[in-house]
């Protein structure tokens, strides 16, 4: 009974952290323009989207963001200042950082003009 209540304890303290790297980061969307395909009749809406990181003590070395439905690419030359994984989940490119109370701008085009949805699945800091 007592490893069961430390192993509790252990997991509660591991989702708090984690928790907490998760709220060092926001994800804002910035609308840049809206336009409609000539030749198809689609509608496209290009978007910059800020990662910020708030911490006050640490980089961010790496940041995984994930993405749904919603995030529907115009092709795959669309996105750009990021890498795009093959599950769709977003990562900054290799060597990239983001400073103590720093941002980092990527864009991309997608279908439609709702603004993605997109997530803070994993940080890590250094």
């Amino acid at each position: 009974m007592k490893f069961i209540f430390a192993l509790c304890v252990m997991l509660l303290a591991l989702s708090v952290a984690a928790a907490q790297h998760h709220s060092d980061i926001t994800i804002n969307h910035k609308l840049i323009g809206t336009f409609t395909d000539s030749k198809t009749g689609e509608c496209f809406s290009q978007f910059d989207v800020t990662i910020t990181n708030h911490c006050n003590s640490a980089r961010v070395c790496s940041v995984c963001i994930g993405t749904d439905a919603t995030c529907r690419l115009r092709d795959n030359n669309a996105i750009w200042n990021v890498v795009r994984l093959a599950n769709g989940d977003i990562t900054l490119p290799a060597g990239q950082t983001i400073n103590l109370n720093s941002s980092y701008t990527f864009g991309y085009i997608v279908h439609g003009t709702a603004v993605p949805t997109l997530c803070v699945k994993s940080v890590s800091f250094c």
